[in-house]
């Protein structure tokens, strides 16, 4: 640009232009944070428009000078700069407008944040849900299901309740929990304030359980009465792993800490040049646009695939598959029993029906969710039936409630364990009838 081309009043206003802009695209990229953040890197791409902005205001600054900076190779580079970051900051706008204008799919209220791989780490129990607050659905800040009408009163009964995602309540309103049954429940035959809580967690096992109880007698938050309810859990995550007794994603936890300092310096690794020129927001955006934006995240983890679900029976036999299942459950049992007498709580602890066990005449829509399961899970679960009825046998506060359903002709269960409203109803019945009297527990 040479100043015998432009006159000086026009040299002027393009001067002024370039400074006005210049100036708006850095305050753009110091205070626009809402602008970045549809972006899969916000802090890069403030950085990007902020530069833009720095070179815009030299621009500016240096027009109409008669300098080395406007000369051949300088000025080529320099017009090649500016061209990337105009065309990085139009990406960043672009991903920013696409994903205002982009219809979201609905997210089903009653699932989101229930997933395991949805929830926060938490010491020694592994995880809890997320908050979340839809329609129906509340999971307060500490990762727990609302219980509705729930006293907050110091001096209410409280009751703490324990299981996986079957006790959390799945697909259910608040309302229709089995927790915000069974508050409503003791609240009528009270004479006192009630205070149900629902730490039941997404694919929490009993010995999960047990340890967020103990984390709260640690706290001094000792309850008057507590009731566990679960089974499936311990059946399932053994099959997953091939091992009794553990916690689900087992496994891939265990290689993410076996593996720490590999996945640290193979995530370092990739970022050489070619990685991040596929991290710009012009290739994001035009990927978003052709419908080829994919997760490039690192791998770190391939789940090896369940010898029980692979081979059963070749791989094990279920009755002795099933002794180690309820060995270990029984260990459990006695941990809770001593620790009843040391704090001075009263407990009951039911093993939970699925479609599988009990003697429910089925639906045709149950039928097909039984169908579904392979004779190894099946024999499982009923291995573990059997020897849940003879631990109630021997001890008091356990009850083993597989046929909770054997007089309900309609439909309760949505899969192998889950319940609709009908069944999560008549399990909080069935766990109220077997609870002792309210005068008892205090």
């Amino acid at each position: 640009m040479q100043n015998s081309n432009l006159s000086p009043s026009t040299l002027g206003l393009i001067k002024k232009c370039f400074l006005a802009t210049g100036v708006v695209i850095i305050l753009t990229a110091l205070f626009g944070s809402s602008l970045f953040s549809s972006n899969p890197h916000p802090d890069w791409s403030r950085t990007v428009t902020g530069t833009l902005g720095v070179f815009v205001l030299i621009s500016g600054i240096v027009i109409g000078r008669n300098s080395v900076f406007f000369r051949k190779l300088s000025m080529l580079f320099f017009s090649l700069l500016v061209a990337f970051l105009f065309i990085e900051s139009a990406g960043t706008m672009g991903l920013f407008l696409h994903e205002k204008l982009s219809s979201k799919p609905e997210v089903d209220p009653h699932e989101a944040g229930l997933r395991i791989r949805s929830g926060v780490y938490r010491p020694f129990v592994i995880w809890r849900a997320n908050p979340i607050s839809e329609e129906n659905m509340t999971i307060n800040n500490d990762g727990l299901r609302v219980v509705p009408g729930a006293s907050d009163r110091p001096s209410a009964l409280q009751v703490f309740m324990f299981g996986g995602s079957t006790m959390v309540g799945w697909k259910t309103s608040d309302n229709a929990t089995i927790c915000a049954h069974i508050q409503r429940y003791l609240t009528f035959y009270s004479n006192e304030p009630v205070c149900v809580t629902n730490f039941g967690q997404q694919g929490y096992v009993n010995t999960q359980e047990l340890i967020e109880l103990q984390l709260q007698l640690r706290a001094g938050n000792i309850p008057d009465l507590v009731i566990f309810y679960d089974g499936t859990n311990e059946i399932w995550s053994a099959v997953g792993s091939d091992t009794a007794g553990m916690h689900f994603n087992f496994q891939e936890i265990a290689y993410l800490y076996e593996n720490r300092y590999f996945v640290r310096e193979t995530a370092a690794a990739q970022q050489g040049f070619l990685h991040l020129a596929s991290e710009l927001n012009s290739i994001h955006l035009v990927k978003r646009i052709l419908g080829m934006e994919q997760d490039n995240g690192l791998v770190i983890y391939q789940e090896p695939p369940s010898m029980c679900i692979l081979h059963g029976e070749d791989f094990v036999d279920p009755i002795v598959f099933a002794g180690r299942i309820m060995d270990i459950y029984e260990g459990d049992l006695r941990i809770l029993q001593a620790l009843s007498r040391e704090f001075g709580f009263e407990y009951r602890v039911f093993w939970q029906p699925v479609v599988l066990t009990g003697n429910k005449p089925l639906t045709p829509e149950e039928r097909d969710i039984y169908d579904l399961q392979d004779s190894f899970v099946k024999s499982l679960y009923l291995e573990c039936e059997q020897l849940a009825l003879e631990l109630e046998s021997r001890y008091d506060n356990f009850l083993c409630i597989t046929d909770a359903f054997d007089d309900v002709n309609e439909a309760v269960y949505t899969d192998i364990c889950h319940l609709n409203t009908k069944g999560d109803s008549l399990i909080a019945v069935r766990i109220c009838s077997d609870l002792p009297g309210i005068s008892s527990v205090r």
